[in-house]
């Protein structure tokens, strides 16, 4: 129970025992009053009567004692009058029942008046002859007390009623601080920190909002100072330092990730992009002037990479820059190499180049081939462009026996056909604590049947992108989800269930729309669903993430981030997120026990997520060597073959 809430009873309790002490008190000292004006007024008609009837007692003349008697009895304000002698014999007596008009009977039961007696003596000279006894009857002090209580007690209750509600409207003004240090400290835990300006003016709720304003504050700075120590890291290990892309060490990681990750890059594209007479270009003009030229063409091949959101873009030395592309075909390798040409050859004229032959690229569309490989294939495609001319670019295709599309259109139909005859599985793999080993969860995979072999399963590595580039991944996503949601009903999986969606079903309102309401007639199912979206979809579209969240989380569905530590995203966007986890990329974590920049890189990502209250999961971990390094990082959890293959 709230403080407020306790005070406002607290209140209402005392308000209330004054004004039942008030009230009995009042009650009381009226029925007081009255029973003595009963025994005044009974004393008054003994006196008046024993005066009155002395002669004709004296006389013996019963009958005009008893005429007497009778008139002041029938007026009806006695209860009882009665005559006896001197030695107790009764002459007279007239006695009536209790009732009392225009007053509930019980009234009359709760609050008894007692009306005295009273006597006074028949006296002949000096000698008394007898004696009358006057009760008077209570009715019109009844009447009277009744209308008292009824009138108090309206006036009591007018009184208690503003009294309270005056007592509640000070208690609110108050404890007003209070409710916004409430707010504040709820907001902390929802990783906001803000400051309450206005301060009271009572000193014990002025200390307490000064002391939440300096741990709000003190735990912003130490957020803050987290993410400035990450990103200098980050810029330190893996970042050029002229034109802010991947260097080439992070470039090679990611490279060799994709390729060794059995769920992750299985086909794709690695195109190499030479800028022509750069090292001329800086003795001639300078590095100032170089360096211009290496953020501008930063600039083109970034922009027209704009459709591509998967693909990572990083310079390797000199005027060299490479282009990795998540399960590009060859169509999209041609189209990519043209824009990237295109562009850089308009900088020609913008930057008043020494010549017209501004770059050229080559690439190679893959499967299966090893890191050096690659590197050799595109090298020697590039070589074969600077044969063929001026900004001239050449695409290799090595592509491996079994690839099964290789159009878009042939990729789109076997999308469309696993869809339309449900030809996909789900396979899992566990997700376990760096500490005692216990499973925090599983993250579910998609497979699709291929076509003609009924034993043999495409990853999703390989059709996705295709997916995405065709407009097909909401489609896919919700048929994962069907899937997925019906095997929880059924109790297929043991605890929660991550499952990845891509960042284009971010953007579907009725696919959220639809996962609102299955999830609020499911309530069991959302609260072991675990929703992962790549870290560059969510960073592009922070405000709809923020949406999905905003609906979802309430019903028990977390949230967290695929692949993080890919990009070069701004820490600042987790604030705002609400994630319950976020997973490092595993080009971060393969071979970690070699990689002393990527322990410091990645035990700072740790220092923020925990401050944010996020838990950190580690992708690809595949030896014992990297598995045990992750506890000391305060790493919360793993994934890799090392720790299960996916089943």
């Amino acid at each position: 129970m709230s403080l407020s809430r306790q005070l406002t009873i607290l209140v209402a309790l005392l308000v209330a025992s004054l004004f039942v002490g008030s009230f009995v008190i009042s009650v009381h000292n009226a029925r007081n009053y009255l029973e003595s004006q009963l025994a005044s007024h009974a004393q008054d008609a003994a006196t008046s009567l024993g005066l009155s009837a002395t002669a004709h007692v004296a006389s013996g003349d019963r009958a005009m004692v008893t005429a007497m008697v009778n008139a002041i009895f029938h007026r009806g304000d006695y209860l009882s009058i009665r005559l006896e002698d001197l030695s107790g014999e009764q002459w007279l007596e007239r006695a009536a029942e209790l009732q009392v008009d225009d007053v509930p009977t019980w009234f009359v039961r709760l609050i008894r008046l007692h009306p005295p007696q009273r006597s006074a003596g028949i006296m002949s000279g000096w000698h008394q002859l007898g004696r009358v006894d006057v009760v008077s009857h209570p009715g019109l002090a009844y009447r009277k007390l009744w209308q008292t209580t009824t009138q108090m007690l309206s006036l009591f209750l007018i009184g208690a009623l503003l009294a309270l509600l005056a007592g509640i409207a000070a208690l609110r003004w108050l404890l007003r601080p209070l409710k916004e240090v409430e707010q504040q400290a709820l907001a902390i835990c929802d990783r906001e920190y803000p400051v309450v300006d206005h301060l009271p003016f009572t000193t014990e709720f002025r200390r307490v909002v000064d002391a939440m304003n300096h741990l709000s504050r003190k735990v912003g700075r130490a957020l803050a100072e987290s993410e400035r120590r990450a990103i200098e890291l980050r810029e330190q290990a893996f970042q050029d330092p002229v034109t802010g892309l991947a260097n080439r060490r992070r470039f090679v990681e990611v490279l060799a990730h994709r390729v060794a990750e059995p769920e992750l890059l299985q086909t794709g594209g690695l195109l190499l992009v030479e800028l022509n007479g750069l090292a001329d270009h800086n003795q001639t003009h300078g590095y100032a002037a170089g360096d211009r030229w290496l953020k501008e063409s930063a600039r083109v091949l970034d922009a027209a990479l704009v459709d591509e959101p998967s693909a990572m873009l990083g310079r390797l030395s000199g005027g060299d820059f490479a282009v990795l592309l998540d399960g590009a075909s060859e169509e999209r390798m041609h189209g990519l190499a043209e824009r990237l040409t295109g562009g850089l050859t308009a900088l020609y004229a913008s930057l008043g180049l020494p010549s017209p032959d501004v770059a050229h690229a080559g690439g190679v569309v893959y499967g299966g081939q090893t890191v050096a490989q690659l590197l050799a294939e595109a090298d020697g495609a590039l070589r074969e462009a600077q044969c063929r001319g001026p900004n001239a670019w050449v695409i290799r295709s090595h592509r491996a026996a079994s690839e099964p599309a290789q159009s878009t259109t042939e990729w789109r139909a076997l999308i469309e056909r696993a869809l339309g005859q449900r030809e996909f599985h789900l396979v899992r793999q566990p997700v376990v604590a760096t500490v005692g080993d216990e499973l925090l969860h599983h993250e579910v995979f998609l497979r699709i049947q291929e076509p003609g072999s009924p034993d043999r399963t495409i990853a999703a590595a390989r059709f996705m992108p295709m997916a995405e580039h065709t407009g097909l991944a909401p489609s896919v996503d919700k048929a994962v989800m069907e899937t997925v949601m019906r095997d929880l009903q059924a109790g297929a999986f043991p605890g929660q269930v991550a499952v990845n969606l891509s960042a284009a079903s971010l953007l579907e309102t009725e696919l959220l729309d639809w996962m609102q309401g299955e999830l609020k007639q499911r309530p069991a199912v959302a609260e072991k669903l675990i929703l992962e979206l790549p870290e560059y979809g969510a960073m592009a579209q922070v405000s709809r993430l923020v949406d999905w969240v905003g609906r979802l989380d309430p019903l028990g569905v977390k949230f967290s981030l695929d692949h993080f530590g890919k990009g070069f995203g701004a820490f600042a966007d987790l604030r705002s997120l609400k994630l319950a986890y976020i997973k490092v990329d595993g080009s971060l974590v393969r071979n970690l026990h070699q990689q002393e920049s990527n322990r410091f890189y990645l035990r700072a990502i740790v220092d923020i997520a925990h401050g944010l209250d996020m838990h950190v999961i580690a992708e690809s971990v595949e030896t014992d060597a990297d598995w045990r390094l992750l506890p000391g990082l305060g790493i919360d959890g793993g994934r890799g073959y090392w720790l299960g293959a996916p089943k």
